[in-house]
């Protein structure tokens, strides 16, 4: 890293690590990465994740609270989707490292250490 990048780095240490933190649940997450790919209803969010409908408006409300999501009602249905271009990059990012294997090859070396 050179000495430039680190001074944004550490500029913006904190709104990163706040991101992050909001990220860092598996079930939120996963619902992120589905909104980042266009909106959705928190119906498909339940089905998605196996959470009760309380238990999606609670991460919800969280996100909006945050920031992170965008919502729009249309009649009873509430869309939602990433609004925050961070999370959105972080989503891609971590998309990246799945689909080149980097992240089970490593889950699997850790199971068979232990």
């Amino acid at each position: 890293m050179k000495p430039t990048d680190l001074s944004q780095l550490k500029a913006n240490a904190a709104h990163m690590a706040g991101r992050l933190k909001t990220m860092s649940h598996p079930e939120r997450l996963l619902m992120l990465c589905r909104m980042d790919e266009g909106e959705v209803s928190v119906t498909e969010l339940v089905a998605l994740t196996g959470l009760s409908q309380s238990g999606v408006s609670q991460h919800l409300a969280l996100l909006r609270g945050e920031d992170v999501v965008a919502v729009r009602s249309e009649a009873q249905v509430r869309w939602y989707s990433v609004k925050d271009p961070v999370v959105s990059g972080l989503i891609h990012a971590m998309c990246v490292m799945c689909e080149a294997g980097a992240i089970s090859q490593q889950h699997s070396a850790q199971q068979h250490s232990e």
